[in-house]
């Protein structure tokens, strides 16, 4: 039910300018669900600051944004 639920949730959210997070930012179960509140120009914008300040990755990897926008293909 949860799966069928979420989708709906999300679009109804992103229709009302709403976002899929809180403060503390998205979860580990949420990192792919990102594209519902946010562009993709934001979340590079995001992966490059992570990046930048994070160039290892130790600090909550794979818990903020979805692993496609971290990988180094991205041109990054």
């Amino acid at each position: 039910i949860l799966a069928q639920i979420e989708p709906f949730v999300y679009e109804w959210t992103a229709g009302h300018r709403g976002s899929i997070s809180a403060e503390h930012g998205l979860g580990l179960m949420k990192a792919e669900k990102i594209h519902y509140s946010k562009s993709p120009e934001a979340v590079q914008l995001m992966a490059s600051i992570k990046k930048l300040m994070d160039p290892n990755s130790i600090l909550n990897p794979y818990k903020v944004l979805p692993q496609s926008a971290l990988s180094p293909e991205q041109g990054s």
